[in-house]
């Protein structure tokens, strides 16, 4: 449980940090999202890899593995850096064909006292094409049922613990 909270803290400021300020524009409109990317010069996300016994809860009331958070905005034409903390043992990926983007996450390190060792793995890409593109986990995980790689909404990752968007402006 304190591995859990601790994650779950770590992902709140994570999540935090990864939106940029949508300045005094109303969210959610059109210029309030244009304006937060005006006169941005590169962008930044913060994403953490949590395990199943640390990941969102499915409707089947279970844990599951997860990679948070699941939807990305991005502006065309400027470099985005991912900075993803793998608290998994296990790789993973956040492939997204249509976008031309393939990030291997390397594994978290096993330990002697039975913790796992946060892998750290960083990845950079300027968009080039506005869209939205579906991402999901090309490496079979969240053993043994592998619900998260159950078909989501538009692929083999469920959207929002193994799959979810990448918005292109």
């Amino acid at each position: 449980m304190k591995a859990f909270l601790t994650a779950s803290a770590m992902l709140g400021l994570g999540l935090a940090a990864a939106q940029p300020a949508l300045a005094d524009n109303q969210p959610g409109t059109a210029s309030a999202v244009q304006s937060a990317f005006a006169g941005v010069a590169k962008q930044h996300y913060k994403v953490y890899v949590l395990p199943g016994g640390m990941g969102f809860v499915g409707p089947d009331g279970q844990h599951h593995d997860s990679i948070a958070p699941s939807t990305f905005v991005l502006k065309v034409g400027v470099p985005v850096t991912f900075t993803i903390t793998n608290f998994d043992d296990g790789s993973h990926s956040i492939t997204a064909p249509g976008l031309g983007v393939n990030i291997m996450i390397k594994p978290g390190t096993d330990e002697s006292d039975g913790s796992i060792k946060p892998a750290v793995t960083t990845y950079t890409f300027t968009p080039t094409k506005q869209g939205e593109f579906h991402w999901n986990c090309m490496v079979m995980c969240d053993g043994p049922s592998h619900w998260a790689m159950s078909p989501g909404f538009d692929g083999p990752g469920r959207d929002g613990y193994m799959g979810g968007t990448f918005k292109v402006l």
